[in-house]
């Protein structure tokens, strides 16, 4: 048999495993978010948990800060692409209508992806290998949390200040700021000396602060949206179907967020708001556009609901506005990461440790049908974690969610080991321990730097002896 088809036939049959466990996957998905609810951060919270523990490949989450009152400002990571955007919700208490939004597009959107689904014809493992979607559902727990349950989920030494705030009110229905009484969209540097109806003093909404980034939540939103380096964000906002795009936005920047903002409005069927030439600031998406220079959008969710929060009764409907938007972002990111991103020309020796999918361009709608089986592997180029390598198809790309560069020297050497040493099950420290080895002396048969490849009784493991 020709060792070119010998090659192919291992291929398929090291996918056959693959295939079956992503078939039994599909057939299990199940809605785990259920948005018609009064949506607390504790249901939140819960949820996020375990789409993680549902979609381990394809979703991760994080705290990016702690509020006044200890709630956790959580960060859901959807996707394994290099290019990245933003999508966050609730900076306002009384609005979290938008917390339900975006976590049911985190649930629908993984469910479609490990059944190879589309969604208007966008197939979501296309879009989600390019671009991974950071949400940040609840922005604002604290004062979703005091909308929601009133004085009862605060310590009773804080109902006083809060009553004050609220006009010594007990029905905290129209609360909009967070519990320290400062509205967080009103608190990033984007020209805020010069926000308009400033309440003057902590108040349930309008209240600017005394200085930007005064609160925990938002020097977390900006720390974070400087770590993941977004493309693109949206803020959700609610209510009223309009949609800001425009905030100063800089003359070379115009031609492409207005074509990206008539895209989303004809999806969505918001209103676009007509650009000011002194526009009141503060918000995230003024300070997203202002300093990244790269679009921003605020979707005001469903029609307008005075103040007070939007009824159940409009999720449907805002679900079919806007279930498309998160994957149009995505698709959006993808194409601004690679016009920004260069192509690295030059040598990588890259170590692929699973079957991994061939594409003719660094972009996962491009698959080509064939594999490559783990291997050793020398790449010319690289975008992100695409590398491309000559294969018998020509000069192809792969994609390495986690790339494991260096070379590996196949020779045989005794290695002494002076104290417990840990097995790996590739050679670096993130690869998954597979057990520990008593001091002795071992016989290894590939090296990679001060790592040693060795036969186990569990099979060959990798250990690390400086």
């Amino acid at each position: 048999m020709p060792n070119k088809i010998r090659g192919m036939l291992l291929v398929v049959f090291a996918l056959v495993p693959f295939l079956f466990a992503a078939a039994a996957h599909a057939a299990e998905t199940t809605d785990i978010v259920n948005p018609i609810q009064t949506y607390t951060y504790e249901q939140m919270t819960e949820d996020i948990r375990q789409l993680a523990k549902s979609y381990p490949e394809l979703i991760e989450y994080k705290s990016i800060g702690k509020t006044r009152y200890g709630r956790e400002i959580w960060a859901v990571r959807l996707g394994t692409g290099d290019a990245k955007v933003l999508v966050n919700a609730s900076h306002h208490a009384r609005e979290w209508m938008t917390t339900n939004l975006v976590m049911n597009m985190i649930d629908q959107y993984a469910q479609l992806y490990v059944r190879n689904g589309a969604m208007n014809g966008r197939a979501l493992q296309s879009v989600l290998n390019n671009t991974s979607i950071w949400f940040v559902p609840m922005v604002n727990p604290d004062g979703v949390t005091l909308q929601q349950k009133g004085l009862s989920a605060f310590p009773s030494e804080a109902r006083a200040g809060l009553l004050a705030m609220n006009e010594k009110s007990s029905d905290f229905s129209r609360w909009k700021a967070n519990v320290e009484g400062i509205d967080l969209n009103r608190q990033y540097p984007a020209e805020w000396k010069s926000i308009r109806n400033d309440s003057g003093r902590p108040y349930y909404k309008n209240f600017k602060g005394d200085e930007p980034l005064q609160t925990a939540e938002t020097k977390a939103m900006v720390a974070f949206t400087k770590e993941v380096d977004p493309d693109m964000e949206l803020s959700y906002h609610s209510s009223g179907s309009i949609l800001y795009w425009n905030f100063h936005t800089l003359d070379k920047n115009l031609e492409r967020d207005r074509k990206i903002m008539a895209q989303v409005a004809a999806m969505t069927g918001y209103t676009p708001v007509k650009p000011e030439s002194n526009p009141s600031g503060g918000g995230f998406t003024d300070w997203f556009i202002q300093s990244l220079g790269r679009p921003g959008l605020t979707p005001e969710i469903g029609r307008y609901a005075g103040e007070g929060s939007l009824p159940l009764s409009e999720f449907p409907r805002i679900w079919i506005e806007n279930r498309d938007l998160g994957l149009f972002a995505a698709q959006q990111g993808f194409e601004l990461w690679k016009e920004r991103i260069p192509v690295e020309y030059k040598s990588f020796d890259l170590i692929l440790t699973e079957p991994l999918p061939l594409y003719s361009e660094a972009d996962s709608r491009n698959k080509t049908g064939a594999s490559l089986t783990a291997q050793p592997l020398k790449a010319d180029a690289r975008l992100g974690n695409w590398f491309r390598v000559d294969t018998w198809l020509g000069k192809s790309w792969i994609h390495v969610n986690k790339p494991l560069l260096g070379k590996i020297e196949v020779k045989e050497s005794k290695v002494e080991l002076t104290g417990k040493t840990l097995m790996y099950r590739e050679p670096r420290l993130s690869s998954g321990i597979l057990s520990e080895l008593s001091p002795q002396t071992v016989t290894a048969f590939e090296q990679m730097e001060d790592w040693y490849h060795i036969r186990t009784w569990l099979g060959d493991a990798w250990i690390q002896v400086k």
